[in-house]
């Protein structure tokens, strides 16, 4: 059963974007399951879709809304980002990544841009690159339009990124749109100075743990690039090219890559068991990541609402026993049944974030605005 908590919801899809009640059971019911049951397996979202028919057929429902609705990234984007609490006219720091695993000899293969934020990475942007292995300077311009074509150029703050997303082209058309980055590059990489051409890691080889390196401006991969480089205390060589971003502030940024990875984590093992799903098809893993984008994003909100009653205890390490997502998991899942529980005075606070994003969305996108809206159906 879907809680009737989520009844405005239900009304915005309907009334903003003409949702039918079927289409709108289906997304309902995939973002409950993941949260209560910590599943996106068909079997376990068709137990929370109402009605006397079978399970047999409340799956294949769900095998036609995901083969045949589509999603338009751009509303689904500052949905996520008002859940979140992020204000989308503030910079953003963003990481770009691929999240990849194997079901059933099938490999997935997903291209993510995420707003990195407090402990998490949040997705925004996604793309099924349906094969294996690393994208190419394409697929990441395409990703990376869809951001600046929307909230433009001047919202980045700063794009991180780590070794595999190289490459002459790339970096020329990062510099040519004025996009703030700081890429981490392989050791081997050939820099050209004085006439001679060296392997890039031979200027750190004395370096000390702990220690920094400032290259300044160098060719590499066919463009000039800030580099800079340090050693971490167990000895990782860390090399960065960067634009628009010098020293050690370029360092510390790109730290806030590792938020992608924990974004990951809580997409999969660590929260909704994305690699368990089975879908395959064109657009099908997409869909599901917009529905799991959302629910994430709504968790992480809450969590940061609960610390104002329980702050997350700080271990001896001085790391949180557990990230904000996962709290806000807990506190939305009592949420949802309306538990009588220490949560509670955070109930109207979360019914108001959650009306109020709503409101926001349907204030930037009017009802007919948009000759595709955000959930269509194929053909």
């Amino acid at each position: 059963m879907i809680p009737q908590k989520l009844t405005e919801i239900k009304d915005f899809f309907k009334k903003e974007l003409h949702m039918n009640k079927a289409r709108i059971e289906c997304l309902m019911a995939a973002i409950v399951s993941a949260i209560e049951a910590k599943s996106i397996l068909l079997a376990d979202i068709a137990d929370r879709i109402e009605g006397e028919t079978t399970d047999y057929h409340k799956i294949q429902r769900l095998q036609r809304f995901f083969r045949e609705v589509r999603l338009d990234h751009r509303q689904i984007a500052l949905f996520i980002l008002k859940l979140a609490g992020i204000d989308p006219k503030t910079p953003m720091i963003i990481a770009l990544d691929r999240t990849n695993w194997t079901t059933r000899e099938n490999e997935r293969n997903i291209l993510t841009l995420s707003v990195c934020t407090g402990d998490t990475g949040i997705p925004i942007f996604w793309k099924d690159l349906r094969c294996e292995g690393n994208s190419n300077t394409k697929e990441r311009i395409d990703i990376m339009r869809q951001f600046t074509s929307f909230f433009g150029t001047e919202q980045i703050k700063c794009l991180v990124c780590d070794r595999e997303f190289t490459g002459k082209n790339w970096f020329a058309w990062l510099k040519t749109h004025n996009v703030p980055f700081v890429i981490r590059l392989k050791k081997n990489l050939i820099i050209k100075t004085n006439g001679q051409k060296t392997a890039i890691k031979h200027f750190f080889q004395d370096l000390p743990n702990g220690g920094f390196l400032n290259l300044d401006i160098q060719h590499v991969c066919g463009v000039d690039l800030y580099i800079c480089g340090f050693r971490t205390e167990k000895g990782d060589l860390i090399i960065l090219g960067s634009h628009g971003i010098f020293g050690m502030e370029a360092a510390n940024m790109y730290l806030r890559r590792w938020n992608i990875e924990t974004g990951f984590s809580q997409l999969k093992t660590r929260g909704f068991k994305l690699q368990s799903s089975r879908l395959c098809g064109e657009g099908k893993m997409e869909l599901l990541l917009s529905i799991l984008a959302i629910a994430m994003a709504f968790c992480y909100s809450c969590g940061k609402m609960s610390e104002s009653i329980v702050p997350i205890k700080i271990l001896s390490h001085g790391r949180k026993s557990q990230s904000i997502f996962r709290r806000g998991l807990h506190v939305v899942y009592s949420w949802l049944a309306d538990r009588n529980c220490k949560w509670c005075p955070l109930y109207s606070r979360i019914d108001a974030l959650l009306s109020d994003s709503l409101a926001f969305v349907a204030s930037v996108f009017p009802a007919g605005a948009l000759q595709n809206p955000v959930f269509r159906r194929c053909g």
